[in-house]
């Protein structure tokens, strides 16, 4: 069986592993007791540290390994996010970042639905196409609506979203919605064997409240059990909870974000 904590962890890091490669301002390392990436680019999604665990060393040997890492970010004057669990906590880390002036940053769910045998609810309104992106002009329109939110300069989005590249293995799929013929939500999934992780859920502001974003989970969700997918999972945000709670995901962790200050 599958333990759906680790599957909601390890799919998210391998997705960011894969996004690092397809980007050259961005670097992923990993071993035993850390997953992290940096970038040159200012961009908290892309400085994170996914996974530390101290229990492989004392605690002397645990900070030092900690205050290292925290000063290869301090180093570049990048802004670090710290990911803590629910179910893995370490006074040491919590100890550790505190001590570096790292401060609670909110809070995201990691949530998971069993695909065994489920009815998915496919349900489009009126006008709403859903298509997974393949052609390099639907790929740059789907860049478009993502990074809309995020409001940055032209150059600085055009870096952001080199990691983002369509996947010749199909394990990365990438959906873009339309409503009238107009691009106005997106989504991204990636598998890893029997799991399938949903991400970068979006709708654009002028199209919200007319069920697009359920409507691409719900597509999202069909193609992963086409597909041999027994688990889904995924983070959310508490605004993003309602539309997965009805498409039968559950809360299995809470993810705990720290920032980092002054670095």
């Amino acid at each position: 069986m599958i333990n759906k904590k680790e599957a909601i962890l390890e799919n998210m890091i391998q997705t960011f592993e894969r996004l690092s490669g397809n980007s050259p301002y961005t670097t992923f390392s990993r071993d035993d007791n850390c997953a992290r990436m940096e970038s040159a680019l200012p961009l908290t999604i892309f400085n994170r540290v996914f996974h530390y665990n101290a229990h492989d060393y004392d605690k002397l040997n645990a900070i030092r390994q900690m205050q290292t890492i925290i000063d290869s970010y301090r180093e570049r004057g990048a802004t670090c996010v710290w990911h803590t669990y629910s179910h893995t906590q370490d006074e040491v880390v919590n100890e550790t970042l505190k001590a570096n002036g790292f401060l609670f940053g909110g809070t995201m769910s990691g949530m998971a639905v069993n695909l065994k045998e489920k009815a998915i609810n496919q349900a489009n309104g009126s006008g709403l196409k859903i298509v997974i992106v393949q052609s390099d002009e639907e790929f740059e329109r789907f860049k478009r609506v993502f990074v809309a939110e995020y409001s940055l300069p032209d150059e600085l989005a055009k870096r952001f979203t080199q990691a983002f590249a369509l996947d010749p293995e199909g394990r990365m799929q990438y959906y873009l919605a339309y409503s009238d013929d107009e691009p106005a939500g997106t989504a991204m999934t990636f598998r890893t064997g029997e799991v399938t992780g949903l991400y970068m859920v979006a709708t654009l502001k002028e199209f919200r409240a007319r069920g697009i974003g359920g409507a691409i989970v719900g597509q999202a969700l069909h193609d992963m059990q086409a597909a041999g997918a027994t688990l889904a999972v995924l983070q959310a945000s508490s605004m993003g909870q309602t539309i997965y709670r009805k498409h039968g995901f559950e809360e299995e962790l809470t993810i705990n974000l720290f920032v980092s200050q002054n670095m």
